[in-house]
């Protein structure tokens, strides 16, 4: 079997009012889960979603 790993489709991302700043919703990013996963330089960060409804980046 071929090891493969399907790719989501990219949400749209909009500039920010100022123009300095690319702009995404947080509920595009997360699509109805409470994690995800963002690798950056061999590191893994993970974006969290609390019960509160407020967000947390953890190393």
């Amino acid at each position: 079997m071929d090891d493969f790993r399907a790719t989501p489709p990219t949400p749209p991302i909009t500039s920010s009012r100022d123009g300095l700043a690319p702009r995404i919703r947080s509920d595009e990013l997360l699509r109805g889960s409470r994690e995800l996963v963002i690798e950056h330089r061999g590191q893994e960060y993970r974006l969290l979603r609390t019960r509160n409804d407020r967000l947390i980046l953890n190393k």
